[in-house]
């Protein structure tokens, strides 16, 4: 079975191609989310590469948020896009928790897992796992702060941050010990492979003509300005 999976909830844009729950190839890029321009190209790209075409594909997998509006939007565009005239399943894959997975392989003590994505000054998106990837509070925007770790993280024996938004909590790691910066594990399509191959196979699909990423705040438009001067 070949899935693409696309991420596009942050500055990263990524595209992976899997066979059942194997990475056979990833392409990613870093273009200031430039994500409209470059999506497409990197997905034909891809297949190509792998000497596949789209109709090759047994089904398409998006990265479901939080994260940024437009690179979500971008994303859940192209991938219900893809299932709809390809007439293949689509998956979606909650952001946070293909980071948790990701982070968990990678920090084999960590008691508890925090995938944070950046969400503009000092707030981000945040939801706690334990190691069993259990939710212990859900996706929600956080404002960083010492009182924030102090009530959610201090009674915890060692919680693994990850994610683009995990440099907010350097402040607190002298004073907070139990904190691990896991700052390697960012957003990936790569991350998105073993569950989506998990929902897959519980028939866990998506309608692409209904659904909606998870946003959680609206998008960050700023009104133009009065060019006339009054």
């Amino acid at each position: 079975m070949y899935i693409l999976h696309i991420e596009t909830s942050t500055k990263v844009c990524s595209v992976a191609l899997s066979q059942d729950d194997r990475v056979l190839d990833c392409e990613e890029t870093n273009d200031e989310m430039n994500h409209a321009a470059v999506l497409a190209p990197m997905i034909y790209n891809l297949l190509s590469k792998n000497n596949l075409v789209s109709q090759d594909l047994n089904a398409v997998c998006v990265s479901s948020g939080p994260g940024s509006y437009t690179g979500l939007r971008v994303g859940s565009s192209t991938a219900k896009a893809l299932a709809y005239s390809l007439e293949i399943p689509m998956i979606s894959v909650p952001t946070l928790e293909a980071l948790a997975l990701a982070a968990k392989e990678l920090q084999s003590s960590a008691s508890h897992l925090l995938p944070m994505i950046d969400a503009r000054r000092d707030e981000v998106y945040a939801s706690l796992f334990d190691r069993e990837m259990s939710i212990v509070w859900p996706d929600h925007a956080a404002r960083v702060t010492r009182e924030f770790v102090e009530e959610n993280l201090s009674g915890l024996a060692q919680v693994a941050c990850c994610g683009d938004g995990a440099f907010k909590v350097k402040p607190f790691l002298t004073e907070f010990p139990n904190l691990v910066l896991a700052g390697e594990v960012l957003c990936s399509a790569r991350h998105l492979v073993v569950p989506a191959y998990q929902r897959i196979n519980k028939l866990q699909t998506e309608d692409p003509l209904h659904f909606i990423p998870r946003y959680l705040k609206p998008p960050n438009i700023t009104q133009p300005g009065n060019r006339s001067g009054t």
